[in-house]
């Protein structure tokens, strides 16, 4: 699908490189790439290039001086395809500008990398769908909760626990029961799926993250009762635009003296897009975090450590591909055999990490 831009607006426009079928992995390679911008439209002044990997920041690239004789833009990068490194398989945003006598209809243009190239289209016409600013989560920090009644949280094993929650407000709630099937609540309870615990109390939560997280913020625990749990929320999006999804990953706060259960902990985050049954996975990371050992006392009980859960940051930007309008996000506790469809699931004791602070937005 061609970008869509109404005259005088400017936009970036993504460029996805990727291995043939049967090629061989590229590791590092520097390559020239180069724009034909289509006539109508240019570079703009305050143009930038990015390269967007999956696993790191954004990075803003030089590029030559803008030929406008030409219209063409040209840059190098270190390519990295198939090889499994951090830079690997990401995006490039160009920035381009629709002049204003530019006429309504399909404008074509060219990309190139070596010799081999490839069209570019703009369709200028009325202005697409832009991206809505700031956290696209509802209840992104767990603060909405929704109790039996004459029940609230409580303690176990000196952690306030959130066991008589029946609602999570705008996340679905389910389990893997492994070979590829997923099964949400039918009640929407979040029962023994998964756990919540008061962040105020036992979440000992990170006082430096960026944007701070609020009074009332609570943590789900992705394992609840020995189970592959998992919780799952769908967000409107504009086709075409570029998001990150950023969240706060931790070790279970409960200790267990025996080896065998300083084990690492297990997440799952990943983007889907589709109708249920027949989703396309648009982007995914597994984490894992290792036992960080004993931190502070319990709220409810002086005398017990907690673990340290070792709070981290995680992001994971992606693009919204063309004529998507809306993507599901879904986080999940893998366990020890994975989500491989020929095995049952293996959630092996408490193998799920804790989640908080979660958080969706368009960027640029």
């Amino acid at each position: 699908m061609p970008a869509r831009l109404a005259k005088g607006q400017q936009e970036f426009f993504a460029i996805d490189l990727r291995l043939t079928p049967g090629s061989a992995p590229i590791s590092g390679k520097k390559e020239m790439i180069w724009v034909e911008f289509p006539v109508g439209t240019t570079f703009p002044k305050d143009g930038k290039v990015y390269y967007t990997p999956p696993k790191k920041p954004r990075q803003e690239l030089a590029y030559s001086p803008y030929d406008e004789a030409n219209r063409r833009l040209q840059f190098n990068n270190s390519i990295h395809l198939g090889d499994q490194s951090d830079e690997a398989d990401g995006f490039y945003s160009v920035s381009v500008q629709v002049l204003p006598d530019a006429f309504e209809d399909l404008l074509w243009g060219r990309l190139g990398i070596g010799t081999a190239t490839a069209p570019l289209r703009i369709q200028v016409g009325s202005p697409g769908p832009r991206p809505v600013p700031g956290n696209l989560i509802r209840n992104g920090g767990f603060t909405d909760v929704r109790f039996r009644p004459g029940k609230d949280w409580r303690p176990l094993e000196g952690v306030l626990y959130g066991r008589e929650a029946q609602k999570l407000d705008a996340w679905t709630v389910g389990e893997y029961k492994g070979r590829g099937v997923w099964a949400a609540s039918k009640t929407g309870v979040p029962g023994r799926l998964i756990d919540l615990i008061n962040g105020d109390a036992d979440g000992h939560l990170p006082a430096d993250a960026e944007p701070p997280f609020d009074k009332g913020e609570n943590v789900v625990d992705i394992n609840g009762d020995n189970t592959c749990g998992f919780i799952e929320q769908t967000v409107d999006v504009a086709p075409g635009a570029s998001y990150e999804l950023a969240f706060h990953t931790g070790y279970h706060v409960l200790p267990n003296p025996e080896e065998p259960y300083r084990r690492p902990t297990y997440l799952r985050a990943e983007m889907r897009y589709g109708r249920p049954g027949a989703e396309t996975v648009l982007t995914w990371d597994d984490y894992v975090q290792y036992y960080t050992g004993p931190g502070a006392a319990a709220s409810h009980d002086a005398d017990k450590k907690l673990n340290d859960p070792g709070w981290r940051e995680r992001r994971l930007p992606f693009r919204v591909p063309q004529g998507v309008t809306a993507v599901t996000v879904r986080f999940a506790n893998p366990g020890r055999a994975g989500f491989n469809e020929e095995l049952d699931a293996n959630p092996d004791g408490s193998s799920g990490m804790l989640l908080a602070h979660v958080r969706l937005s368009a960027t640029r």
